[in-house]
């Protein structure tokens, strides 16, 4: 699983602790936050646990106790004690949490996430019609998602810390290079001071050296998260450079040192990971920052 598995397992003997008894989180948002505070205290198969629960919500509200266990890597009976760990009296008292955030959006998710199942499942013949439309639902189902996570008072603030730099680097390495390539070439177009770190050619250390206080750096980095991004955050620190992350779990390890952090929940199709609700999003931002102006 990347970085954040290797990190979240360096920890590997077990609490002793009886767990969380503070009082049970009322919101999915309450849990990952208090997920975020306990996790070097979790052992290592809790720390899989929490891994999943806060990288696949939607996976969390729909599917069964075996469905999610199989898929996080630990028996169901691990997952009774994640439950039990924060409070809660059984799994599925804490999976209500995500059913509930569901049900408090209005939509026809569970409908598509049916049709979804529904069209995998089939007959084992896979048709480019068919490719066509688990993609598009899965992407329609997660650019819904963006809409309801990212938090208004999250976005001003990025867009705040866009507008009040003198230039902003992006970094974003193989899956994530699209997204910041696409940043630089539409910032670019709107005047804006911008520069990429990509680490083509072994240039990182190049293309991050004028890296200043008055700037801003756009971390976009996704698990497994690249060594450059890594790099580039911890750059940006130093000289005192404000930092916009956008990243697919509050567990990355970069979010202590972000000033905004915009978590982005992608579809997950057939194994392909998609970049609409990534793509979606930097372009809000350099939109948004064009209207500053």
């Amino acid at each position: 699983m990347g970085l954040i598995k290797d990190k979240l397992m360096s920890s590997a003997m077990p609490h002793t602790s009886t767990g969380v008894r503070a009082r049970l989180p009322r919101t999915v948002e309450e849990l990952h936050t208090l997920i975020v505070a306990e996790q070097p205290n979790l052992s290592a198969r809790l720390k899989l646990v929490a891994i999943y629960l806060v990288e696949h919500p939607q996976q969390i509200a729909f599917n069964t106790l075996a469905e999610i266990a199989e898929k996080a890597g630990v028996h169901a009976s691990t997952l009774v004690r994640f439950a039990n760990y924060f409070g809660f009296d059984g799994f599925s008292e804490l999976q209500r949490l995500y059913k509930n955030q569901i049900i408090d959006h209005p939509s026809n998710y569970r409908e598509r996430i049916s049709q979804l199942k529904k069209a995998a499942g089939g007959n084992g013949e896979v048709s480019p019609a068919l490719l066509l439309h688990d993609f598009a639902e899965g992407n329609i189902l997660a650019l819904g998602l963006l809409q309801q996570q990212i938090k208004p008072e999250v976005l001003n603030s990025a867009v705040q810390l866009l507008t009040q730099a003198n230039e902003v680097f992006i970094c974003g390495v193989r899956r994530m290079f699209p997204a910041a390539v696409y940043m630089n070439y539409a910032l670019s177009q709107m005047d804006v001071r911008c520069h990429l770190i990509d680490g083509q050619g072994a240039m990182a250390p190049e293309q991050m050296k004028w890296i200043t206080a008055e700037s801003v750096l756009v971390a976009i980095t996704f698990n497994p998260y690249g060594q450059t991004t890594t790099e580039a955050v911890q750059f940006a620190r130093e000289k005192g450079a404000k930092v916009v992350l956008i990243t697919d779990s509050e567990l990355c390890p970069h979010t202590q040192h972000a000033d905004a952090v915009l978590i982005v929940r992608e579809a997950d199709v057939r194994g392909f990971r998609s970049l609409n609700s990534t793509l979606c999003l930097v372009q809000t931002l350099c939109v948004a920052l064009g209207y500053q102006g």
